[in-house]
């Protein structure tokens, strides 16, 4: 039969199914007010939607053991206006409004997820994906007002997530779409708004925006357990974080950190091979973050590029372990990023202890004190970190202890205060750049969809407009002036 004319609709265990025919069977459970969400999806299978209409469903739903294929994914689709909410519910341990559980080729797309509490040891979350699963896709939700209220201080062990990753079986999670997301307004206490955590390889981290919660935006985690007896593979790795914006994350007003502002945008404590590409990081404590927490581990092998980096309440950037006794930071590449007036307790680029083998080059760094405030060594044990060309600018331009070779200069950003770090044409950023070796040595499907010859350029393709990233020269800073603007 025909798919685009033949259809049969009838009303099953109360909800209207759609049943559509063709190359293979696939049919559509719509879900409207005071009806069960749960109950569409425990019969949904492979190519079956479960249209959600607009309306507020006060329901936790929970997709277990399901599994689509890659030419027919299980969705969980809802229309504007269909809102999950946590209003007189509670979570039982770590729980989502909506909890993803040992399952492949599922997609959840357009809800708003919103209002799920706790005031204690239990883990509200509005999306959780847990376990083990392949071909996740968490797309275009809006989720807020997680909240864990308790006011105890650390080390207590509170905390809640807007979407929350967490692989936490030796088959673990891989090719993961997270895509399109709002999370903001979240109360976290000790975790975070967007989490992937654990047993998670190959991830893609796309056009989500974290604002307004009140602790890390984006954290990427390794070595703390979730998946046991895994060994190396207890941390994530192989992921592209793309165009997304993290915007006035801190932790100052939360009572576990005591008002301590250490909130980064985007954080990475213990994963691997992770490029973070045109992304804007804003109103953070930290505009980006990595470290490694814990001893004789380490963050490493990671690509920052073409990211606007400005105005963050205490620090642009920071390497390291925080203390002599916590991991490394190791093989960080730093190239072609904008920043600007990111100081507090830190500055515009930060050394705490053990940054390894790193790369800085085609940065500009226009601090809020002189050009010497720009950069700060704070801890010990770096070795092998090499600097090349980049651009210093501050209050006053008198230093001869920066490291690497330095323009020091005002780049003529066209509007900074309000987060234009474009160039204008008469800035002395423009064809002074170098471009660095690639990248050959990370081995992943992931990074043979994105670069097919292998080869991974360390500077990006494009630059954070989207145009080419070199015209001729290549330029300082994430912007490449040039005709394409």
């Amino acid at each position: 039969m025909n798919l685009v004319t033949t259809k049969a609709a009838r009303v099953l265990a109360g909800l209207l199914m759609s049943v559509h025919f063709g190359a293979a069977l696939a049919a559509t459970y719509t879900v409207a007010p005071g009806q069960s969400i749960q109950q569409a999806v425990d019969m949904a299978a492979a190519g079956d939607t479960v249209r959600v209409l607009a309306g507020t469903y006060a329901q936790k739903v929970l997709i277990s053991g399901k599994s689509g294929n890659a030419n027919a994914f299980i969705t969980l689709k809802g229309d504007a206006g269909a809102v999950i909410s946590g209003s007189g519910l509670s979570p039982t341990g770590r729980q989502g409004l909506i909890t993803i559980k040992n399952s492949n080729y599922v997609r959840v797309d357009g809800f708003e997820v919103a209002g799920l509490t706790s005031s204690g040891s239990n883990t509200p979350v509005g999306i959780l994906i847990e376990g083990n699963g392949s071909h996740l896709q968490i797309v275009n939700n809006k989720i807020h007002d997680i909240r864990n209220t308790s006011t105890c201080k650390d080390p207590c062990a509170v905390g809640a997530h807007g979407l929350a990753v967490f692989g936490t079986n030796a088959t673990g999670v891989t090719d993961l779409l997270v895509q399109g997301n709002e999370v903001y307004k979240n109360v976290l206490q000790a975790s975070e708004a967007l989490v992937i955590n654990g047993n998670v390889d190959r991830f893609e981290v796309l056009n989500n925006n974290v604002h307004d919660n009140n602790n890390i935006g984006f954290d990427f985690i390794g070595y703390e357990g979730e998946c046991q007896n895994c060994g190396e593979n207890d941390r994530v790795r192989n992921g592209m974080v793309r165009n997304n914006i993290a915007q006035n994350n801190s932790s100052s007003t939360n009572p576990w950190y005591g008002g301590e502002g250490s909130a980064g945008g985007f954080y990475v404590d213990g994963g691997r091979n992770i490029i973070f590409d045109r992304n804007i990081s804003t109103g953070n404590d930290i505009g980006f973050e990595f470290a490694s927490e814990h001893s004789g581990k380490a963050t490493e092998d990671i690509l920052m590029t073409n990211n606007f980096v400005y105005n963050n309440r205490e620090a642009g950037l920071s390497l390291g372990g925080y203390s002599s006794g916590a991991g490394q930071a190791r093989r960080i590449q730093v190239n072609n990023n904008s920043f600007y007036k990111n100081q507090g307790w830190g500055t515009e680029v930060v050394f705490q202890y053990k940054v390894i083998d790193s790369r800085f080059a085609n940065n500009i760094f226009y601090g809020e004190g002189t050009i010497a405030e720009n950069y700060g060594v704070e801890g010990s044990g770096h070795s092998g970190n090499v600097w090349g060309v980049n651009l210093w600018w501050g209050a006053a331009s008198s230093s001869t202890s920066l490291p690497g070779t330095r323009v020091v200069a005002d780049p003529r950003y066209v509007a900074p205060q309000s987060g234009n770090l474009n160039l204008q044409a008469t800035s002395p950023a423009i064809n002074v750049g170098a471009v660095g070796p690639a990248l050959t040595t990370w081995s992943s499907p992931l990074w043979t969809a994105y670069f097919p010859s292998g080869s991974i350029p360390v500077n990006g393709t494009l630059d954070i407009n989207g145009q080419a990233r070199t015209e001729g020269i290549i330029d300082l800073g994430a912007d490449e002036y040039g005709t394409a603007r």
